[in-house]
């Protein structure tokens, strides 16, 4: 069962409302329609709707009636994301994402970064300019528009994880704490965000604002190590790219940190660069894979999961908790 199915979220509605941001745009011109379709075609691609589903559950420890509030948090949550995964594709020269032709392969790479980032701008956008009204009947107010507003500073986070992670390609002295700060802007803060964001649009205790945080902020570190661990641990058929292909993009993941502490294969691996054939990370791919290096990641990731459950439980004696321990379930699978 998907997990929008076991939370019971409408994924039809999610869908509806992230094409309404771009179709509601009356900016767009004939000459701009590329941008549209293009937008829409990302979109309507579909995909696990992570963001907007935990903003959506952040939103269930507040006001049941502030709901439209919490799914335009969502919706701009999701494109934001969005469009940092066209970011990503760019940098990592990426073909392919799910199998399709990524953005930039299309567009060609700076009308892909332009879309990019009318994405996130008009998501933004979109979330303030309809004084919609609240249950009394009143016009929203300027702080509900700031707090939307303020969505936007996950934009800063994405992108000083994204700086860092190309400042540092093939920089082999980077250090866990840099690991460490680079997933936590990268996708741990994004994870947090979403959760408390519907948290805050549907008035949530502040107190439970918090802990949403600090709830989402160490799964979203959990599921990124883990998915560093699955980069070297699956196969191309199973992920949709060669073992190893973050470091064969020269990022510094985890289980490389790990495993440069054996000298005689740290010389190995700092000696790999973007000019090497491929024959070379696969070599020191696969003796990576021999040593206990994912191991040790995975247990990191495990620490992450507890001080996720550690939060989930102070939170326990509210109703939609039940939830929290579902997306614990589901990350940690």
């Amino acid at each position: 069962m998907k997990l929008y199915d076991q939370l019971g979220i409408n994924l039809d509605e999610i869908d509806r409302t992230l094409c309404n941001v771009l179709e509601s745009d009356s900016s767009l011109s004939f000459s701009a329609s590329s941008v549209k379709e293009h937008g829409l075609s990302l979109v309507q691609a579909g995909g696990k709707r992570l963001r907007p589903v935990m903003a959506i559950i952040g939103g269930r420890f507040g006001q049941a009636e502030r709901y439209p509030y919490v799914l335009k948090a969502a919706a701009v949550l999701e494109y934001i994301h969005t469009a940092s995964l066209i970011h990503d594709d760019i940098i990592d020269q990426s073909p392919l994402r799910r199998g399709q032709p990524t953005l930039h392969t299309l567009t060609g790479v700076p009308k892909a970064v332009l879309i990019a980032n009318y994405m996130m701008a008009r998501a933004v956008e979109w979330a303030t300019e309809t004084p919609e009204l609240d249950s009394s009947g009143q016009a929203r107010s300027e702080e509900e528009l700031e707090r939307i507003s303020s969505l936007a500073s996950v934009i800063t986070e994405l992108c000083l994880g994204e700086y860092s992670q190309l400042r540092d390609r093939f920089n082999f002295d980077l250090s866990l704490d840099d690991y460490l700060a680079k997933t936590r802007n990268k996708t741990a803060l994004l994870m947090a965000h979403c959760l408390k964001a519907g948290a805050d649009a549907a008035y949530a205790d502040a107190g439970h604002s918090e802990l949403l945080f600090q709830f989402g902020e160490a799964l979203g570190m959990a599921f990124q190590i883990k998915d560093d661990v699955l980069d070297f641990a699956e196969k191309k058929e199973a992920i949709g790219k060669p073992a190893g292909a973050d470091l064969r993009n020269g990022i510094i993941t985890l289980p490389v940190l790990y495993a440069m502490e054996d000298p005689a294969l740290r010389q190995e691996i700092v000696a790999l660069s973007a000019e090497c054939p491929q024959e070379d990370f696969d070599r020191v791919i696969a003796a990576i894979n021999g040593t206990d290096a994912l191991e040790r990641s995975l247990k990191l990731a495990q620490d992450y999961t507890d001080k996720a459950a550690q939060a989930a439980e102070r939170l326990a004696p509210h109703p939609a908790a039940v939830h929290l321990t579902t997306l614990i379930h589901y990350f940690a699978k």
